[in-house]
């Protein structure tokens, strides 16, 4: 009894001790947050968590359970642009710190004292580690990465005698100096990390010898060669090395002495080795007969064939303990199998991206009797044999055959011959021999993993006898393209076990088959980016065990009320969106109490609805994290309950779904919510701003755009701890404070635009990526150090901004878009925006702006909008010949001068679009223009061109299809490849203003992408209109109005059948009108007015019949509809008259017509003769005109006979 006393009062005793413990223990101490506190602000990143809140909780802190104090410090790079000072005192109050890490600060200046490199001798710069050292004294793990401090840091860490494991990584280590004594005082270390150093010339092995703890060493990627390991062995007690990525290979020296003189050895006690990513071939694989405890051997990325030569001739066996070998991406063939004998422990093989082909022997894998896993993918293997004596790999539970070519006909029996005992089986990335079947899988009787994911010639016939695979746990056949239905007659219902099911986008069609139900087990299905059709109620209602549907993408009828959930207990992820959401009777029901709790709902409709009330089943839903209910039409305003019901809330999406009235806020602040998205709907009044910051005290992203919202931009939105806030296209007006975003702000992307905003621009944060200020009524000038900020894109268009445009600084190589448009900008073009290697968009339009185009040539940009400035010229040089130029429009200066030498530059470049109208361009049309076959549309209206147009310009494809294939991708949007499939923010559309139809349209987004057109009107361009013009058979508008043109509109121009739009008016045309331009059915709008044409007009039919006299006229010899004037006017009937005398008295009169017709020219003959013959001067005049009219009529007929000759050739 007193010895059960005794054990009751000790237990009691430790119970209340760490009642006291737990008691004391309330987060991180005061001093050690305020030490934090001001560590992270010098580091400029603000806290992850306030400054009253518990330190042990934020970002790269790790607190000891049972004290609470700090016992980790995870110091990483966020931002690059500081220079980051750290003071010994910092970490003086830390005093169980056991981890510290500084990884990745390039800026970093090793506490403050300054040239910390510059003065070795003395070791200043490094006394802080010696000082650390005796502040730290509990310190075990230390990592330094990414700062550049080379091998002088190295004395000033041997104090750190507690620690376990360094890490110096990429520091800048280059030779053996100070390591030997390092490694003196350093006993305990058991975990060295030297990766990315050089120790090229480097005897590493000896200068780490004194490690005698040392357990592993990381010498990833260090430049060394086998002189720099060749006293690796000297490392007595190490038993994991890792060689990655060094360019190791088969140095003849070094297998010299291993073959003759056995000086080379690897350390005796080695059980992991890596030797990845080098340059090994077979002579190097004797070296590692030694090593009988070796347990894991990585060889991949090497020159490895391993032939039986090896075993034979050179006398090698692999090390007898290796249960991991891993060969990928390597050159071994088929006969590699029969090299792998001596392997009884091996577990795991990985032959995966070598040249292992057809017909595969198996025999030489059944001495590998402990083998669970095999690798073979991504050969050429098509199916498995094996000798009649040979014996299965009777332990093999997981098999990889993705990336092959494997006979569907020979599968059946390849599995046979391999394994029945497989777990596992991964067919993914094939292009199958035949028809695959589920009887193929028949003999495996215990497989639970079947992946067939992005196969060919999969079809739906496979699934007929999917019920017979009973063990089945997991079956995932995805992105397939069957594209067919279901089988009807399935077994589904027998797959008891099932618990994992996938079948994304293979373009199933129909219903779901009536067999699939009853799978009790399932716990995932994904059917989604399908095209199933019909209810699901009775199919789903009985896998009562399903914890995740996805059902994206497809055309199911999804009930409002969500009834056919009513039995899914364990239902916790929904994602729905994109298929007919329907009201259906039982939305109302207040009664029905869902028994699921659910954690992520996503719902869309792909169908116009009434409006309806959220769904009831949401009112007893209070574990909701993530809550996405896009394009529903919804009744009332923001459902505020709903977060307030669902305090683990992370994210809310209600985009798009009609709600109205003002935006209210919960009661009480919602802790873990990071993003709220409430676009496009018909919220009013204004934001409640009073204490937005207190409810939403961890918000990261909040998208209110395109609403009705008005009112100010309240302060309290810099006292968020914001990534990205979007408040365009609303009614937001008046001024923004200066200082609403302090300077470190965490603002990553602000969305402003399409307000009623003014006033000067505010301070832009630091970190800001992505500002978007347009189509407001800011004024000023813009901040001055708005480019020495981390911003990536700018759109300050549309505004009333007025200077010059701030120095970009040469550094910022992160600016891609730049849109300053529409302003009250002036002076230069600042050179250094053309220096920016990462500029793809710069658009300077409407401002103005003078002096000379800038060059281009240091420069990616791919859209040039420089349009209505006062730009006077261009520079001689201003493109590289493989410019990535896409878009240039210079419309609407003063540039003078000829084109030559810019469309030279341009010559093999891939421009889509080239608009020069309106300046003061001279010369002719350059020849090198038609070498430009990637263009769509070219306007070179409105100058001062002269000559022919060139007869190449008609070789010239003009296709839609050349466009740049992000610009088609996007719609016509800019955006970069790397955001093409992001939504941060609305891809904002090209657009360019064409003269087409008879008036001015501007092109936008994916209308600009089918756009192809030429204006050459408004020059002075001569000739004839070129035969070859008639070729441009894919633009829509081709306008040579307002020139010299003469000759007749070519036949050829009856080919230009996509055209809308063809304008030859005001020039000196002369012939007809080509009979066959009746044919044309594109054409909206013809003007050949104003010009010198006759004859009849093509006939009156087709798209001939909606044109009307404006078309036609100034062309006085043209007839036909719709001119009034006819080409064939009736004849003049004379009527007859009975009365004799009338008939005498017309005969009588016209007798003395002639008779005195004749006499008054004889007479006037007469008359002249005798002047001239009494008049010697009028008769010398007389003969020189008449010369001059012969000569005159002489060159006529030639000059005509010649050009009409050529014409025909």
């Amino acid at each position: 009894m007193k010895m059960k006393m005794k054990m009751k009062s000790v237990t009691l005793f430790f119970l209340f001790l760490l009642l006291l413990e737990a008691l004391w223990c309330e987060g991180c101490l005061k001093e050690e947050r305020e030490a934090l506190s001001g560590l992270y602000s010098r580091l400029g990143n603000p806290l992850i968590g306030d400054v009253d809140t518990d330190c042990c909780q934020w970002g790269g802190v790790e607190c000891n359970s049972s004290t609470g104090r700090v016992a980790g410090l995870d110091i990483f790079m966020w931002d690059s642009i500081s220079q980051h000072y750290i003071n010994c005192s910092d970490f003086s109050v830390f005093i169980d710190l056991k981890n510290l890490s500084f990884i990745g600060l390039p800026n970093l200046e090793l506490f403050p004292i300054k040239n910390l490199l510059d003065n070795f001798n003395k070791h200043s710069s490094f006394h802080v580690f010696e000082t650390l050292s005796s502040k730290l004294p509990n310190l075990e793990v230390l990592r330094i990465s990414g700062i550049y401090l080379t091998n002088h840091i190295l004395p000033s860490l041997e104090e750190f005698t507690s620690l376990k494991i360094l890490s110096l990584q990429d520091t800048g280590l280059d030779s053996d100096l100070h390591i030997e004594a390092l490694c003196s005082k350093l006993r305990n270390l058991e975990v060295l990390d030297l990766s990315y150093n050089n120790f090229n010339h480097t005897d590493i092995g000896s200068a780490l010898s004194g490690l005698s703890s040392l357990n592993s060493l990381y010498l990833e990627n260090s430049g060394l060669t086998w002189r720099s390991i060749l006293n690796i062995s000297k490392l007595s007690s190490l038993e994991i090395l890792n060689l990655d990525d060094n360019g190791l290979n088969n140095s003849k020296s070094i297998f010299w002495h291993i073959k003759d003189k056995d000086e080379f050895k690897w350390p005796i006690n080695l059980q992991k080795l890596w030797l990845n990513y080098n340059n090994l071939a077979d002579e190097f694989l004797p070296s590692l007969s030694g090593l009988p405890l070796l347990k894991s051997l990585h060889l991949k990325a090497n020159q490895l064939k391993v032939t039986l030569d090896i075993n034979e001739n050179d006398g090698f066996k692999w090390p007898t303990n290796l249960q991991e070998l891993w060969l990928s991406h390597n050159n071994l063939s088929n006969n590699f199998l029969s090299c792998l004998s001596g392997l009884p422990r091996l577990q795991s093989l990985d032959l995966s991206f070598n040249q292992l082909e057809g017909a595969i022997n198996i025999s030489g894998l059944s001495t590998l009797i402990n083998l669970t896993n095999l690798d073979l993918s991504y050969n050429n293997i098509h199916y498995f044999v094996a000798n009649q004596d040979s014996k299965r790999v009777s332990r093999l539970e997981a098999l990889n055959l993705d990336g092959n070519m494997i006979d569907g006909k020979k599968l059946r029996e390849s599995l046979r011959a391999l394994s029945s005992s497989m777990k596992e089986l991964q067919m993914s990335h094939n292009h199958f021999i035949g028809t695959l079947l589920a009887e193929d899988f028949h003999d495996l009787s215990k497989l639970e993993l079947l992946k067939l994911e992005q196969n060919d010639n999969m079809e739906s016939e496979f699934f007929k006898s999917i019920g017979n695979l009973t063990s089945l746990k997991v079956l995932s056949l995805s992105y397939c393209q069957i594209n067919d239905a279901l089988p009807a007659a399935t077994d589904w219902f027998k797959l008891k076990k099932l618990e994992e099911l996938n079948l994304i986008q293979n373009g199933f069609e129909r219903f779901l088959p009536k067999s699939f139900i009853n799978m009790t087990s399932l716990r995932k299905l994904d059917l989604s980016q399908n095209h199933f059709m019909g209810k699901f109620d009775s199919n789903i209602a009985t896998l009562t065990s399903l914890e995740y549907f996805d059902f994206t993408k497809n055309q199911f009828e999804v009930p409002v009320s969500f009834t056919p959930f009513a039995n899914h207990s364990r239902l916790k992820f929904v994602y729905g969106k994109g298929n007919k959401v329907k009201l259906d009777s039982q939305h109302s029901l207040q009664t029905w109490i869902p028994k699921f709790q659910l954690v992520s709902l996503s719902l869309s409709s792909s169908i116009e609805t009434s409006s309806f009330q959220l769904p009831k089943f949401l009112l007893y839903q209070k574990y909701l994290t993530s809550l996405d209910l896009s394009s529903l039409k919804l009744e009332g305003g923001f459902p505020h309950w709903l977060l307030e019901n669902n305090t683990r809330l992370t994210e809310v999406v209600f985009r798009n779904c009609s709600l109205n009235g003002t935006m209210q806020i919960p009661l009480r602040p919602l802790l873990e919510l990071r993003s709220i998205d409430v676009s496009s709907n018909i919220i009013i009044d204004e934001i409640p701003s009073k204490n937005i910051s207190f409810i939403y005290p961890n918000l990261r992203y909040l998208n209110m755009s395109r609403n009705h919202i008005q009112g100010s931009i309240s302060r309290e939105f810099g006292q968020m701890k914001l990534y990205l806030l979007d408040l365009s296209y609303n009614q937001l007006s008046g001024k923004i404070s200066e200082d609403i975003f302090k300077a470190w702000h965490q603002l990553d992307l602000l969305e402003l635009s399409n307000n009623k905003l003014e006033g000067p621009i505010f301070t832009i944060p630091t970190n800001l990526e992505f500002l978007s200020l347009n189509d407001n009524n800011f004024s000023g000038r813009l901040p001055w150090n708005i480019f020495n900020t981390s911003i990536v894109s700018l759109d300050v268009s549309n505004n009333h901004l007025v200077g010059k445009i701030p120095s970009l600084l040469n550094n910022l190589s992160t600016l891609w878009e730049l849109r300053m448009s529409n302003n009250h900008f002036e002076g230069f073009i600042p050179l250094e925006s053309t220096q920016l290697k990462d500029l793809k968009y710069l658009d300077l339009s409407q401002n103005n702006l003078f002096g000379l185009v800038p060059s281009f040539i240091n420069s990616s940009v791919k859209f040039i909008h420089l349009s209505n400035n006062h730009l006077a010229g261009l520079p001689k040089k201003m493109f590289t010949e493989n410019s990535p130029l896409v878009m240039l429009d210079l419309s609407y200066n003063e540039i003078s001068g000829g084109i030559q030498d810019m469309v030279k530059d341009l010559s093999y470049s891939k421009l889509n679009f080239l608009f020069l109208k309106g300046n003061h361009i001279t010369g002719d049309i350059p020849k090198q223009l038609c070498q430009l076959i990637k263009l769509t549309m070219l306007d070179l209206s409105d100058n001062k061109l002269l000559g022919e147009i060139p007869h190449c310009l008609g070789t010239m494809p003009f296709d839609n299809n050349n466009l740049d294939p992000l610009l088609k991708a996007s719609k016509g949007c800019f955006v970069e490849e790397y955001i093409l499939q992001q939504s941060q923010s609305e891809h904002k559309k090209e657009k360019l203003s064409f003269t087409s139809k008879k008036r001015i349209d501007t092109y936008t987004g994916s209308i600009l992408t089918y756009m192809c057109g030429v204006d050459l009107s408004n020059n002075k361009l001569k000739g004839n209109i070129p035969y070859e013009l008639g070729n441009l058979t894919k633009i829509q508008a081709l306008n040579l109005s307002h020139n010299d043109l003469i000759g007749q509109i070519p036949d050829s121009f009856s080919k230009l059948v996509q055209t809308e739009s063809l304008d030859l008016s005001f020039n000196k045309l002369s012939g007809e009108i080509p009979s066959k331009l009746n044919i044309l059915t594109s054409l909206e709008v013809l003007s050949v007015a104003h010009n010198n044409l006759s004859g009849p007009i093509p006939e009156w039919t087709n798209q001939f019949s909606t044109f009307d006299e404006s078309s036609y006229e100034g062309n006085p010899f043209l007839c036909g509809p719709p001119l009034p004037k006819s080409c064939h006017p009736a004849p003049i009937v004379i009527p007859n008259d009975l009365d004799s005398d009338k008939d005498d008295d017309w005969l009588v009169d016209m007798y003395v017509f002639y008779v005195s017709f004749v006499v008054s020219y004889t007479l006037a003959l007469l008359t002249t003769a005798t002047a001239l013959y009494i008049n010697p001067s009028w008769r010398q005049a007389w003969f020189n005109y008449m010369e001059f009219v012969i000569l005159s009529c002489y060159y006529f007929i030639v000059d005509n006979f010649y050009r009409f000759c050529n014409a025909k050739m």
